[in-house]
């Protein structure tokens, strides 16, 4: 089926005779974006519950809407003024007041976050710019047990590999790697294949002389300056293969405009004399490394940061000889939002959680408590926290994140818009 890859817009009011509009921008226009109805009616749904929910707290407010494909995914984004702190029932764990309130005001923004596949807001000035995003549906692989392939011939790398080989390079690595290993995607081959068909991931596989896949390694450009790559995945004996395949993500990582690369699941075939350790998460049966490497000279910035946090960015950068200029963060008594809103990336599968404030009200300690305890209730093991630290609103957060619970673990240079700092919970 050929996806339409044109964006739909429209404005209305937050009213809710305008309510049948919204619904049918989102109904007639995801369709020929790809998506399913079931899909489609869930982000109908959350895009009507959130129009809903502004005609009764922010009643007459104009609503842009915009339905944007994205090949594997639809998003849809509304932009609006209104309180950032009234979306706090997005969260996770919005707590009793949405139930203590008889007339259930909250309540359409708790279903909306829990219709769509993820949600982030931004604020731009007045204006709130709240993403809601659905993915396409795809078939999910369940794992079987693989044979490695024995050496035969000189490899050869395809750096542009076509959607029949990203698929049989998924369902290789899902025999032979753990998911701990692994991107989400990889459980959904042709999820993974229209990400690099649409460039959102880049995968290049190494070739037998017989044409067969001998393996593959993936990176993807995240929010800021740095690369993130996943693998390498080796399907055959011997080293020569991860070591062929991380040579070439080099290279081509070395000709883009990124300052680093660093991993978001890498496997233990990994070369370790072309990174250096930026530090390990998880339990310690569990435990995952990241790995770095700069790829050209760094020019230096400036950062935010929480003064009690301050002495582990300066041996951070010390040991990763980064020049930072740590400016402190200082409470002045400015006004902040009533409530805050965090989101959630969850692999319930891992036991993996990362947390990543989008709006800091006055309640952020107890906001990312309950998230915490929660989370550990229902069996998660990690929990990590992530302060982009050229956004003092945030690095600001880092004194309510020590004294929650969590502790800081590493820094990823590069890893938002500026330098990201994770925190892991432990407990208080």
């Amino acid at each position: 089926m050929q996806i339409n890859d044109q964006c739909i817009s429209a404005k209305i009011w937050a009213d809710r005779q305008w309510v049948p509009l919204a619904q049918a921008v989102v109904e007639r226009s995801c369709p020929a974006m790809g998506l399913a109805p079931k899909q489609t009616g869930r982000l109908t749904m959350a895009v009507e519950e959130i129009v809903m929910f502004l005609a009764g707290t922010s009643p007459g407010t104009a609503i842009h809407i915009e339905i944007i494909p994205g090949g594997w995914h639809v998003k849809a984004r509304l932009s609006f003024r209104t309180d950032p702190s009234d979306l706090w029932a997005m969260n996770l764990c919005p707590g009793a007041r949405v139930a203590e309130d008889p007339a259930l005001t909250h309540l359409g923004l708790v279903l909306a976050s829990r219709m769509t596949d993820r949600f982030s807001i931004r604020l731009e000035g007045e204006i709130v710019r709240l993403t809601l995003r659905q993915d396409l549906k795809y078939p999910s692989v369940e794992p079987e047990a693989g044979e490695y392939l024995v050496p035969k011939g000189q490899l050869s790398i395809d750096p542009n590999p076509d959607t029949s080989l990203v698929k049989e390079a998924c369902i290789r690595a899902l025999c032979l790697y753990d998911a701990h290993s692994l991107h989400q995607a990889f459980f959904k081959p042709g999820k993974l294949a229209d990400m690099v068909a649409r460039q959102d991931m880049t995968m290049a596989v190494a070739l037998t002389p017989a044409g067969e896949v001998a393996g593959a390694v993936c990176w993807q450009v995240g929010a800021g300056r740095s690369l993130t790559f996943f693998g390498p995945y080796t399907f055959e004996t011997g080293e020569r293969c991860a070591a062929l395949l991380t040579e070439h993500m080099i290279q081509r990582a070395a000709r883009t405009h990124a300052l680093g690369l660093f991993s978001g699941r890498a496997t233990s075939d990994l070369p370790r004399t072309d990174f250096e350790c930026l530090g390990s998460l998880g339990t310690c049966d569990k435990q995952m490394k990241i790995w770095y490497r700069h790829l050209g000279e760094d020019p230096g910035t400036s950062v935010w940061s929480h003064p009690d946090l301050i002495p582990f960015l300066e041996k951070q950068y010390r040991d990763l000889v980064l020049m930072r200029q740590i400016r402190p963060t200082q409470d002045m008594g400015e006004a902040l939002p009533d409530r805050s809103v965090i989101s959630s990336r969850l692999r319930p599968k891992l036991s993996e959680a990362v947390l990543v404030p989008l709006v800091g009200g006055r309640n952020m300690a107890g906001c990312l408590l309950n998230h915490a305890t929660t989370l550990t209730k229902e069996g998660y093991e990690s929990i990590l926290f992530q302060l982009d630290l050229s956004q003092g609103w945030q690095a600001a957060l880092g004194g309510i994140a020590l004294n929650t619970g969590f502790r800081p673990r590493l820094i990823l240079p590069y890893g938002g818009t500026s330098d990201i700092v994770v925190f892991e919970y432990e407990s208080i």
